[in-house]
């Protein structure tokens, strides 16, 4: 967990999650039902509870309607946690120095699902209608958001950008609230509180190595009939004509866990 990393995966989908809810325009009716005027629904990115506190000016006036969007909460998502798999290859195409494709290994992002209050102020029923009458029809039984795989992922970005698709929950129900007890000065006010689920990933810092694990060719060669690893040598050894020998050599690979394969022992008489 030293490696820091961090995308801004949440205020991307947090972003994209307003952006979808925020194009709401509700109408004020006459007694003919005609549409006298437009207003354009605020979006906020804060609890309800400062939302009804910095609704009132000095004066006293109100400013609704206002749609407030905070965080509950974020958890890990064990339905779409599989098992501990390495992750996936994205290919990087061809490379002209090495004459090959190539291709980088990225770790798996997890799976989280991120709740989302949504509080809803209004001071007419007919403006609340109008705005539940906006998302609920769309929201059966989620929407999709498209963001993109962070570019910082990949040394130099990605070549095509890789797209996610997030499935955006409503928990199916709004829960309406009036005010049953006010005083002189405050004003009337509808407020309906849902939620949602954004279900997101969290990718993690791609892997730096720790040490480097060397592999090292080297030559062992016994030059007398020994019992002690001591007389071995790396140098180069040739028998001397006399004996009929041939010079030879065994070798193994040392790595991070030695494994001899073969051990010769060359007598002289």
């Amino acid at each position: 967990m030293r490696n820091k990393t961090f995308h801004f995966e949440i205020k991307d989908l947090i972003t994209q999650f307003i952006a979808a809810f925020d194009d709401i325009i509700i109408k004020r009716y006459d007694k003919n039902r005609v549409a006298a005027n437009e207003i354009q629904v605020r979006y906020v990115y804060s609890p309800k509870q400062r939302v009804l506190f910095d609704l009132v000016n000095r004066a006293q006036n109100i400013t609704i309607p206002v749609v407030a969007v905070s965080i509950n909460g974020i958890s890990r998502d064990e339905d779409r946690v599989f098992n501990k798999i390495e992750g996936y290859y994205y290919s990087r195409g061809f490379d002209n120095a090495t004459q090959q494709p190539t291709s980088i290994n990225y770790k798996s992002p997890v799976p989280v699902n991120i709740s989302i209050s949504m509080s809803i102020v209004t001071k007419f029923q007919s403006d609340m209608d109008q705005i539940l009458s906006n998302f609920i029809p769309y929201n059966n039984p989620y929407i999709v958001i498209s963001w993109r795989v962070p570019d910082n992922m990949a040394p130099g970005g990605f070549s095509i950008p890789q797209e996610i698709r997030s499935e955006v929950l409503w928990d199916g129900s709004v829960q309406l609230s009036y005010p049953t007890d006010i005083n002189a000065t405050e004003k009337y006010k509808v407020v309906g509180d849902t939620a949602f689920t954004i279900k997101g990933w969290l990718f993690p810092a791609q892997k730096k190595d720790v040490g480097n694990i060397f592999f090292i060719d080297t030559n062992f060669y016994n030059s007398r009939n020994v019992t002690l690893y001591d007389d071995l040598t790396s140098t180069t050894f040739t028998y001397p004509a006399s004996t009929g020998l041939v010079s030879d050599t065994d070798s193994f690979t040392l790595s991070g866990f030695p494994q001899p394969t073969q051990q010769i022992d060359y007598t002289v008489f």
